[in-house]
Protein backbone atom coordinates (compact mmCIF):
# COMPACT_ATOMS: atom_id res chain seq x y z
CA UNK A 1 0.00 0.00 0.00
CA UNK A 2 1.36 3.29 -0.55
CA UNK A 3 0.81 6.63 1.50
CA UNK A 4 -1.68 8.17 -0.45
CA UNK A 5 -3.91 5.08 -1.09
CA UNK A 6 -7.04 4.32 0.39
CA UNK A 7 -5.90 1.18 2.02
CA UNK A 8 -3.23 3.61 4.04
CA UNK A 9 -5.71 5.96 4.96
CA UNK A 10 -7.40 2.81 6.55
CA UNK A 11 -4.35 1.26 8.06
CA UNK A 12 -3.06 4.17 9.74
CA UNK A 13 -5.78 4.98 12.06
CA UNK A 14 -6.19 1.82 13.00
CA UNK A 15 -2.50 0.88 14.15
CA UNK A 16 -2.46 4.23 16.09
CA UNK A 17 -5.27 3.44 18.10
CA UNK A 18 -4.13 0.10 18.71
CA UNK A 19 -0.20 1.90 19.49
CA UNK A 20 -2.12 4.15 21.80
CA UNK A 21 -3.68 1.93 23.90
CA UNK A 22 -0.94 -0.54 24.61
CA UNK A 23 2.10 -0.19 27.51
CA UNK A 24 5.06 0.43 26.02
CA UNK A 25 6.31 -3.46 25.79
CA UNK A 26 3.48 -4.13 23.98
CA UNK A 27 3.80 -0.97 21.29
CA UNK A 28 6.94 -2.22 19.77
CA UNK A 29 5.25 -5.79 19.18
CA UNK A 30 2.55 -4.29 17.66
CA UNK A 31 4.46 -1.46 15.43
CA UNK A 32 6.40 -4.93 14.20
CA UNK A 33 3.27 -6.60 12.81
CA UNK A 34 2.12 -3.92 11.83
CA UNK A 35 5.00 -3.31 9.88
CA UNK A 36 5.32 -6.71 8.52
CA UNK A 37 1.82 -6.58 7.38
CA UNK A 38 2.46 -3.69 5.71
CA UNK A 39 5.11 -5.26 3.49
CA UNK A 40 3.33 -8.51 2.91
CA UNK A 41 0.70 -6.27 1.45
CA UNK A 42 3.29 -5.68 -1.54
CA UNK A 43 4.24 -9.70 -1.49
CA UNK A 44 4.54 -11.76 1.40
CA UNK A 45 6.31 -13.71 -0.29
CA UNK A 46 9.34 -11.29 0.09
CA UNK A 47 9.08 -11.41 3.99
CA UNK A 48 11.61 -14.05 3.49
CA UNK A 49 14.33 -11.82 2.48
CA UNK A 50 13.92 -9.08 4.98
CA UNK A 51 13.81 -11.92 7.46
CA UNK A 52 17.09 -13.37 6.28
CA UNK A 53 18.34 -9.30 6.54
CA UNK A 54 17.16 -9.81 10.15
CA UNK A 55 18.36 -12.78 11.48
CA UNK A 56 21.57 -12.74 10.12
CA UNK A 57 22.61 -9.07 10.72
CA UNK A 58 20.82 -9.51 14.71
CA UNK A 59 23.48 -12.43 15.17
CA UNK A 60 26.42 -11.14 13.46
CA UNK A 61 26.34 -8.11 15.13
CA UNK A 62 26.08 -10.12 18.44
CA UNK A 63 28.89 -12.74 17.28
CA UNK A 64 31.04 -9.18 16.24
CA UNK A 65 30.77 -8.44 19.94
CA UNK A 66 31.75 -11.20 21.50
CA UNK A 67 34.64 -12.20 19.15
CA UNK A 68 37.84 -12.68 21.43
CA UNK A 69 39.91 -11.60 18.03
CA UNK A 70 40.00 -9.01 15.29
CA UNK A 71 40.10 -11.87 12.74
CA UNK A 72 36.94 -13.55 14.21
CA UNK A 73 35.22 -9.76 14.12
CA UNK A 74 35.98 -9.74 10.58
CA UNK A 75 34.73 -12.76 9.60
CA UNK A 76 31.06 -12.17 11.13
CA UNK A 77 31.55 -8.63 9.36
CA UNK A 78 32.30 -10.37 6.04
CA UNK A 79 29.22 -12.61 6.55
CA UNK A 80 26.79 -9.61 7.08
CA UNK A 81 28.29 -7.87 3.98
CA UNK A 82 27.85 -11.23 1.78
CA UNK A 83 24.52 -12.12 3.12
CA UNK A 84 23.09 -8.67 2.45
CA UNK A 85 25.26 -7.83 -0.91
CA UNK A 86 24.12 -11.35 -2.50
CA UNK A 87 20.32 -10.89 -1.75
CA UNK A 88 20.60 -7.42 -3.34
CA UNK A 89 23.10 -8.50 -6.27
CA UNK A 90 21.28 -11.54 -7.13
CA UNK A 91 17.27 -9.68 -7.19
CA UNK A 92 18.73 -6.26 -8.27
CA UNK A 93 21.58 -6.76 -10.44
CA UNK A 94 22.19 -10.41 -12.07
CA UNK A 95 20.43 -9.27 -15.05
CA UNK A 96 22.12 -6.21 -15.83
CA UNK A 97 25.76 -7.83 -15.58
CA UNK A 98 24.63 -10.81 -17.63
CA UNK A 99 23.39 -8.53 -20.10
CA UNK A 100 26.51 -6.54 -20.04
CA UNK A 101 28.37 -9.99 -20.10
CA UNK A 102 26.71 -10.64 -23.51
CA UNK A 103 27.15 -7.21 -24.58
CA UNK A 104 30.97 -7.46 -24.53
CA UNK A 105 31.41 -11.01 -25.85
CA UNK A 106 28.95 -10.01 -28.80
CA UNK A 107 31.77 -6.85 -29.82
CA UNK A 108 34.94 -9.52 -29.68
CA UNK A 109 33.19 -12.10 -31.77
CA UNK A 110 31.37 -14.56 -29.46
CA UNK A 111 27.37 -14.93 -29.73
CA UNK A 112 26.40 -16.57 -26.41
CA UNK A 113 22.63 -16.85 -25.42
CA UNK A 114 22.48 -16.39 -21.51
CA UNK A 115 19.78 -17.10 -19.15
CA UNK A 116 18.22 -14.26 -17.25
CA UNK A 117 16.39 -14.72 -14.50
CA UNK A 118 12.65 -13.65 -14.03
CA UNK A 119 13.12 -12.12 -10.55
CA UNK A 120 10.72 -9.65 -9.26
CA UNK A 121 12.52 -6.79 -7.31
CA UNK A 122 11.74 -6.83 -4.03
CA UNK A 123 10.58 -3.03 -2.81
CA UNK A 124 12.53 -1.53 -0.53
CA UNK A 125 15.57 -3.64 -0.42
CA UNK A 126 18.28 -1.16 -1.54
CA UNK A 127 16.98 0.95 1.43
CA UNK A 128 16.80 -1.65 4.16
CA UNK A 129 19.96 -3.94 2.95
CA UNK A 130 21.72 -0.22 3.11
CA UNK A 131 20.00 0.31 6.66
CA UNK A 132 21.02 -3.01 8.29
CA UNK A 133 24.61 -3.05 6.81
CA UNK A 134 25.20 0.01 7.68
CA UNK A 135 24.11 -1.14 11.62
CA UNK A 136 26.58 -4.26 11.53
CA UNK A 137 29.73 -2.15 10.42
CA UNK A 138 28.97 0.65 12.99
CA UNK A 139 28.99 -2.40 15.76
CA UNK A 140 31.97 -3.63 14.35
CA UNK A 141 33.83 -0.13 14.66
CA UNK A 142 32.39 0.18 17.77
CA UNK A 143 30.40 2.85 17.30
CA UNK A 144 27.19 1.37 18.81
CA UNK A 145 26.78 -1.31 20.96
CA UNK A 146 24.49 -4.22 19.50
CA UNK A 147 20.75 -4.16 20.37
CA UNK A 148 19.67 -7.12 22.67
CA UNK A 149 16.04 -7.37 22.08
CA UNK A 150 15.90 -9.86 18.65
CA UNK A 151 12.18 -7.86 18.33
CA UNK A 152 13.33 -4.17 18.67
CA UNK A 153 16.10 -4.68 16.00
CA UNK A 154 13.39 -6.37 13.87
CA UNK A 155 11.44 -3.30 14.32
CA UNK A 156 14.08 -0.80 13.67
CA UNK A 157 14.71 -3.01 9.86
CA UNK A 158 11.45 -3.24 9.44
CA UNK A 159 9.89 0.24 10.97
CA UNK A 160 7.01 1.02 8.07
CA UNK A 161 7.19 4.65 7.68
CA UNK A 162 10.72 4.16 6.29
CA UNK A 163 11.06 0.68 5.02
CA UNK A 164 10.23 0.72 1.38
CA UNK A 165 11.40 4.20 0.72
CA UNK A 166 13.55 5.35 2.95
CA UNK A 167 15.54 7.42 4.85
CA UNK A 168 17.97 5.21 5.06
CA UNK A 169 18.37 5.19 9.02
CA UNK A 170 21.54 4.82 10.97
CA UNK A 171 21.50 2.65 14.39
CA UNK A 172 21.71 6.06 16.01
CA UNK A 173 19.55 7.61 14.52
CA UNK A 174 16.64 5.22 15.54
CA UNK A 175 17.19 2.11 17.89
CA UNK A 176 17.38 4.54 21.00
CA UNK A 177 13.96 5.78 20.23
CA UNK A 178 12.61 2.07 20.43
CA UNK A 179 14.26 0.83 23.35
CA UNK A 180 13.23 3.33 25.67
CA UNK A 181 9.32 4.74 26.33
CA UNK A 182 8.12 7.13 24.29
CA UNK A 183 5.86 10.22 24.92
CA UNK A 184 3.79 11.69 22.26
CA UNK A 185 3.15 16.01 22.75
CA UNK A 186 0.39 17.85 20.71
CA UNK A 187 2.96 19.64 19.37
CA UNK A 188 4.18 15.86 17.57
CA UNK A 189 0.88 15.66 16.44
CA UNK A 190 0.48 18.91 15.04
CA UNK A 191 3.36 18.85 13.00
CA UNK A 192 2.84 15.21 11.88
CA UNK A 193 -0.49 15.79 10.14
CA UNK A 194 1.30 18.83 8.89
CA UNK A 195 3.91 16.90 7.29
CA UNK A 196 1.80 14.55 6.00
CA UNK A 197 -0.36 17.22 4.46
CA UNK A 198 2.78 18.86 2.93
CA UNK A 199 3.91 15.33 1.66
CA UNK A 200 0.38 14.84 0.27
CA UNK A 201 0.59 18.17 -1.60
CA UNK A 202 4.08 17.64 -3.07
CA UNK A 203 3.51 14.10 -4.62
CA UNK A 204 -0.33 14.36 -5.92
CA UNK A 205 -0.22 18.45 -6.50
CA UNK A 206 2.92 18.31 -7.78
CA UNK A 207 4.67 15.47 -8.47
CA UNK A 208 1.26 13.47 -10.21
CA UNK A 209 -0.01 16.46 -11.82
CA UNK A 210 3.34 17.54 -14.32
CA UNK A 211 3.62 13.32 -14.87
CA UNK A 212 2.13 13.48 -18.20
CA UNK A 213 4.09 16.28 -19.20
CA UNK A 214 7.20 14.88 -18.48
CA UNK A 215 6.24 11.54 -20.17
CA UNK A 216 5.16 13.14 -23.10
CA UNK A 217 8.50 14.04 -24.28
CA UNK A 218 10.19 10.33 -23.32
CA UNK A 219 7.65 8.86 -25.90
CA UNK A 220 8.69 10.64 -28.67
CA UNK A 221 11.34 12.80 -28.66
CA UNK A 222 11.24 13.97 -32.36
CA UNK A 223 7.38 15.78 -31.66
CA UNK A 224 9.13 17.81 -29.68
CA UNK A 225 10.60 21.32 -29.85
CA UNK A 226 13.93 22.23 -28.29
CA UNK A 227 12.50 24.94 -25.64
CA UNK A 228 9.68 21.80 -25.11
CA UNK A 229 12.27 19.17 -24.22
CA UNK A 230 14.43 22.28 -21.79
CA UNK A 231 10.60 22.38 -20.12
CA UNK A 232 10.39 18.87 -19.30
CA UNK A 233 14.12 18.10 -18.25
CA UNK A 234 12.86 21.18 -15.56
CA UNK A 235 9.58 19.52 -15.00
CA UNK A 236 11.37 16.02 -14.34
CA UNK A 237 13.28 17.65 -11.88
CA UNK A 238 10.60 19.19 -10.17
CA UNK A 239 8.19 15.52 -10.38
CA UNK A 240 11.26 13.25 -8.42
CA UNK A 241 11.67 16.23 -5.89
CA UNK A 242 8.16 16.91 -5.69
CA UNK A 243 7.49 12.78 -5.40
CA UNK A 244 11.05 11.71 -3.10
CA UNK A 245 11.29 14.39 -0.89
CA UNK A 246 6.92 14.03 -0.78
CA UNK A 247 6.92 10.66 0.63
CA UNK A 248 9.94 11.62 3.30
CA UNK A 249 8.17 14.20 4.67
CA UNK A 250 5.02 12.36 5.08
CA UNK A 251 7.22 9.32 6.47
CA UNK A 252 8.38 11.87 8.79
CA UNK A 253 5.15 13.33 9.78
CA UNK A 254 3.37 9.65 10.70
CA UNK A 255 6.45 8.61 12.81
CA UNK A 256 6.27 11.71 14.64
CA UNK A 257 2.30 10.47 15.71
CA UNK A 258 3.94 7.17 17.10
CA UNK A 259 6.44 9.82 18.80
CA UNK A 260 9.32 9.02 16.88
CA UNK A 261 11.62 11.59 14.65
CA UNK A 262 13.09 10.80 11.66
CA UNK A 263 15.71 12.89 10.29
CA UNK A 264 15.65 15.21 7.58
CA UNK A 265 16.06 13.83 3.87
CA UNK A 266 15.98 17.32 1.65
CA UNK A 267 17.35 20.44 2.80
CA UNK A 268 16.10 23.17 0.14
CA UNK A 269 18.22 21.44 -2.66
CA UNK A 270 17.32 23.95 -5.01
CA UNK A 271 18.97 26.70 -3.96
CA UNK A 272 22.48 25.06 -3.33
CA UNK A 273 25.11 27.16 -4.96
CA UNK A 274 27.36 24.61 -5.96
CA UNK A 275 27.44 20.99 -6.88
CA UNK A 276 28.72 19.63 -3.57
CA UNK A 277 26.13 22.06 -1.24
CA UNK A 278 23.21 20.38 -3.76
CA UNK A 279 24.26 17.06 -2.78
CA UNK A 280 24.83 17.43 1.33
CA UNK A 281 21.11 18.82 0.64
CA UNK A 282 19.32 16.00 -1.57
CA UNK A 283 18.61 12.81 -0.46
CA UNK A 284 21.34 13.54 2.73
CA UNK A 285 20.30 9.94 4.17
CA UNK A 286 21.92 8.27 1.12
CA UNK A 287 24.73 10.94 0.58
CA UNK A 288 25.96 10.86 4.48
CA UNK A 289 25.51 6.88 3.63
CA UNK A 290 28.16 6.86 0.92
CA UNK A 291 30.25 9.29 2.27
CA UNK A 292 30.65 7.41 5.65
CA UNK A 293 30.56 3.85 4.28
CA UNK A 294 31.96 4.38 0.76
CA UNK A 295 34.16 7.69 0.42
CA UNK A 296 35.59 7.82 3.67
CA UNK A 297 36.96 4.34 3.43
CA UNK A 298 37.99 4.40 0.02
CA UNK A 299 40.46 7.47 1.56
CA UNK A 300 38.17 10.32 1.86
CA UNK A 301 40.59 13.77 0.59
CA UNK A 302 43.49 11.86 3.05
CA UNK A 303 45.67 11.03 0.27
CA UNK A 304 46.01 13.96 -2.25
CA UNK A 305 44.08 15.70 -4.66
CA UNK A 306 44.00 13.27 -7.29
CA UNK A 307 42.56 10.57 -5.46
CA UNK A 308 39.89 12.70 -3.80
CA UNK A 309 38.66 12.93 -7.03
CA UNK A 310 38.82 9.50 -7.67
CA UNK A 311 37.29 8.39 -4.84
CA UNK A 312 34.37 11.29 -5.29
CA UNK A 313 33.88 9.80 -8.60
CA UNK A 314 34.16 6.10 -7.51
CA UNK A 315 31.54 6.67 -4.62
CA UNK A 316 29.12 8.47 -7.07
CA UNK A 317 29.06 5.57 -9.50
CA UNK A 318 28.27 3.70 -6.67
CA UNK A 319 25.00 5.76 -6.07
CA UNK A 320 24.27 6.03 -9.23
CA UNK A 321 24.11 1.62 -9.16
CA UNK A 322 21.95 1.92 -6.19
CA UNK A 323 19.44 4.20 -8.16
CA UNK A 324 19.20 1.58 -10.83
CA UNK A 325 20.75 -1.86 -12.47
CA UNK A 326 21.08 0.15 -15.72
CA UNK A 327 24.24 1.97 -17.41
CA UNK A 328 22.19 5.11 -18.03
CA UNK A 329 22.54 4.92 -13.57
CA UNK A 330 26.07 4.43 -14.26
CA UNK A 331 25.85 7.68 -16.55
CA UNK A 332 24.43 9.64 -14.29
CA UNK A 333 26.87 8.61 -11.00
CA UNK A 334 29.72 9.26 -13.10
CA UNK A 335 28.33 12.97 -14.52
CA UNK A 336 27.92 13.84 -10.86
CA UNK A 337 30.99 12.53 -9.95
CA UNK A 338 32.69 14.73 -12.64
CA UNK A 339 30.98 17.55 -11.59
CA UNK A 340 32.11 17.22 -7.53
CA UNK A 341 36.01 16.62 -8.88
CA UNK A 342 35.59 20.41 -11.11
CA UNK A 343 34.13 21.63 -8.16
CA UNK A 344 36.47 20.64 -5.59
CA UNK A 345 39.44 21.45 -8.23
CA UNK A 346 38.04 24.65 -8.40
CA UNK A 347 37.91 25.43 -4.38
CA UNK A 348 41.82 24.25 -4.95
CA UNK A 349 42.85 26.48 -7.33
CA UNK A 350 40.16 29.64 -5.41
CA UNK A 351 41.78 28.48 -2.00
CA UNK A 352 37.80 28.87 -0.49
CA UNK A 353 35.52 25.94 0.93
CA UNK A 354 32.21 25.35 1.18
CA UNK A 355 30.47 25.17 4.97
CA UNK A 356 29.95 22.24 6.80
CA UNK A 357 26.43 20.28 6.28
CA UNK A 358 23.47 22.60 4.61
CA UNK A 359 23.17 25.23 7.42
CA UNK A 360 22.04 28.79 5.78
CA UNK A 361 24.33 29.48 2.85
CA UNK A 362 25.98 32.89 2.08
CA UNK A 363 24.19 35.17 -0.24
CA UNK A 364 26.12 37.39 -2.72
CA UNK A 365 25.36 39.15 -5.90
CA UNK A 366 26.48 35.68 -8.11
CA UNK A 367 24.20 33.57 -5.63
CA UNK A 368 21.35 33.58 -8.30
CA UNK A 369 23.60 32.55 -10.81
CA UNK A 370 25.05 30.26 -9.29
CA UNK A 371 21.91 28.55 -8.19
CA UNK A 372 21.09 28.33 -11.91
CA UNK A 373 23.79 26.49 -13.11
CA UNK A 374 23.79 24.15 -10.19
CA UNK A 375 20.37 23.57 -10.89
CA UNK A 376 20.64 22.81 -14.53
CA UNK A 377 23.75 20.35 -14.48
CA UNK A 378 21.55 18.37 -12.07
CA UNK A 379 18.69 18.47 -14.11
CA UNK A 380 21.30 17.82 -17.03
CA UNK A 381 22.22 14.56 -14.93
CA UNK A 382 18.74 13.66 -14.11
CA UNK A 383 17.93 12.99 -17.85
CA UNK A 384 19.90 9.93 -17.42
CA UNK A 385 17.87 8.75 -14.51
CA UNK A 386 14.77 8.99 -16.76
CA UNK A 387 15.64 7.74 -19.99
CA UNK A 388 15.73 3.72 -20.52
CA UNK A 389 19.28 3.81 -22.69
CA UNK A 390 22.08 5.67 -23.59
CA UNK A 391 20.39 5.86 -27.18
CA UNK A 392 17.18 8.07 -25.86
CA UNK A 393 19.68 10.14 -23.86
CA UNK A 394 21.02 11.04 -26.85
CA UNK A 395 18.32 11.76 -29.21
CA UNK A 396 16.61 13.97 -26.24
CA UNK A 397 20.28 16.16 -25.82
CA UNK A 398 20.70 16.60 -29.60
CA UNK A 399 17.06 17.59 -30.13
CA UNK A 400 17.16 19.92 -27.15
CA UNK A 401 20.18 21.71 -28.28
CA UNK A 402 19.44 21.66 -32.23
CA UNK A 403 17.38 25.02 -31.23
CA UNK A 404 14.25 23.25 -33.07
CA UNK A 405 11.97 26.34 -32.55
CA UNK A 406 8.28 26.22 -31.47
CA UNK A 407 6.99 25.97 -27.92
CA UNK A 408 3.58 23.26 -27.26
CA UNK A 409 1.26 25.35 -24.89
CA UNK A 410 0.85 23.02 -22.13
CA UNK A 411 4.22 22.84 -20.38
CA UNK A 412 4.80 26.34 -20.60
CA UNK A 413 1.49 26.95 -18.21
CA UNK A 414 3.25 24.53 -16.06
CA UNK A 415 6.99 25.16 -14.93
CA UNK A 416 6.49 28.52 -13.62
CA UNK A 417 3.52 27.87 -11.39
CA UNK A 418 5.15 24.38 -10.29
CA UNK A 419 8.46 26.08 -9.40
CA UNK A 420 7.18 28.83 -7.43
CA UNK A 421 4.51 26.19 -5.41
CA UNK A 422 7.85 24.43 -5.02
CA UNK A 423 10.04 27.11 -3.86
CA UNK A 424 7.23 28.33 -1.62
CA UNK A 425 6.81 24.70 0.27
CA UNK A 426 10.71 25.05 0.85
CA UNK A 427 10.36 28.34 2.42
CA UNK A 428 7.41 27.46 4.31
CA UNK A 429 9.32 24.48 5.63
CA UNK A 430 12.67 25.19 6.53
CA UNK A 431 12.40 28.83 7.15
CA UNK A 432 9.96 27.56 10.09
CA UNK A 433 7.43 30.31 8.92
CA UNK A 434 4.98 27.80 7.91
CA UNK A 435 5.18 25.78 11.14
CA UNK A 436 4.66 29.04 13.31
CA UNK A 437 1.53 29.82 11.65
CA UNK A 438 0.22 26.55 12.41
CA UNK A 439 1.29 26.63 15.79
CA UNK A 440 -0.60 30.56 15.79
CA UNK A 441 -3.83 28.66 14.55
CA UNK A 442 -6.26 27.23 17.18
CA UNK A 443 -7.54 23.88 17.10
CA UNK A 444 -10.57 25.06 14.93
CA UNK A 445 -9.16 27.08 12.77
CA UNK A 446 -6.48 24.40 11.99
CA UNK A 447 -9.07 21.57 11.33
CA UNK A 448 -10.48 23.67 8.70
CA UNK A 449 -7.25 24.65 6.62
CA UNK A 450 -6.23 21.09 6.95
CA UNK A 451 -10.06 19.70 6.29
CA UNK A 452 -9.59 22.01 3.19
CA UNK A 453 -6.41 21.25 1.60
CA UNK A 454 -7.04 17.29 2.42
CA UNK A 455 -9.83 17.65 0.02
CA UNK A 456 -8.00 19.24 -2.65
CA UNK A 457 -5.73 16.78 -3.00
CA UNK A 458 -8.32 13.50 -2.70
CA UNK A 459 -10.10 15.37 -5.38
CA UNK A 460 -6.88 15.65 -7.55
CA UNK A 461 -5.41 12.47 -6.76
CA UNK A 462 -8.67 10.31 -7.30
CA UNK A 463 -7.63 10.04 -11.18
CA UNK A 464 -4.24 10.58 -11.12
CA UNK A 465 -2.58 8.45 -8.55
CA UNK A 466 0.68 7.24 -9.27
CA UNK A 467 3.20 5.14 -7.42
CA UNK A 468 6.07 6.82 -5.94
CA UNK A 469 9.18 6.67 -8.19
CA UNK A 470 11.61 5.71 -5.35
CA UNK A 471 9.70 2.34 -4.65
CA UNK A 472 11.30 1.23 -7.73
CA UNK A 473 14.54 0.74 -6.26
Amino acid sequence: MVFNSLAFAIFLPIVLLGYYLLPFKGQNRFLLVASLFFYAWWDWRFLGLLGLTIVVDYYASHAIKRAATQRLKLRWLRISLISNLSVLGLFKYSNFFISSLEAVLTRIGFHVHPITLQLALPIGISFYTFMSMAYVIDVYWGKFEPVDNFFDFALFVSYFPHLVAGPILRAHQLLPQLTKPRSISKEQIRDGIALILLGLIRKVLIADLIASYVDEAFRDVTAMTSMDLLLRMWLFTIQIYGDFAGYSDMARGISKLFGIELHLNFATPFLSQNITELWRRWHISLSSWLRDYVYIPLGGSRKGQWRTYFNNFITMIVSGLWHGANWTFVGFGAVNGIGLAIHKAWLKVTKRTVPKGYGTPKWGIWSPFKILMTINLYSFSLLLFRTPNFATFGAYVTRMFSFVPGLHQGASLFVVPFILLSFTLDVLQYTGFGQEVVGRMNLATRSLAFGILFALVLIAGSDNSLPFIYFQF
